[in-house]
């Protein structure tokens, strides 16, 4: 069985509503999303990865959030993923004031993988947290492992 996030994609992109290899920079804010957005961060050769994606009522597959690449459709769909602190700060203030971002460290139902989400050191999660909310987001750290 063939993976089903590579070919959603593919269908959306021959049905031209999806927009993809775009920067998060050229984007001077980001769209309203109706469930929020869901944040998730990874670690990865040192490095803190992170990627935004739109909320829904569906699980989440770690592909879907590990896979690189960023789009934005012309429906609302966005899936941003970044290194490092300075950078997911940079992508949270292209959200519009009042908006719902969960910061997940964990898959929903729990799905063992060889990524491991995970939220950053305390100092790190922390700095974002605070910064998500100068910028007036909603910001909300659904489990704290520390």
């Amino acid at each position: 069985m063939k993976p089903i996030v590579p070919i959603i994609i593919c269908i959306i992109l021959v049905l031209g509503i999806l927009v993809s290899s775009i920067c998060a920079t050229s984007i001077e804010k980001l769209p309203r999303s109706f469930k929020g957005y869901e944040l998730y961060s990874w670690e990865e050769e040192g490095q803190w990865h992170f990627t935004l994606i739109t909320g829904t009522n569906r699980i989440k597959m770690i592909e879907e959030i590990t896979s690189k690449g960023d789009f934005i459709s012309e429906a609302g769909w966005v899936k941003i993923q970044v290194v490092g602190a300075d950078a997911i700060k940079d992508v949270l203030s292209r959200l519009l004031e009042g908006e719902s971002v969960f910061w997940c460290d964990e898959l929903h139902i729990g799905q063992s993988t060889e990524t491991d989400l995970q939220l950053p050191p305390e100092q790190i999660a922390d700095a974002i947290e605070e910064y998500a909310k100068q910028c007036g987001l909603d910001f909300v750290v659904t489990v704290r492992s520390y």
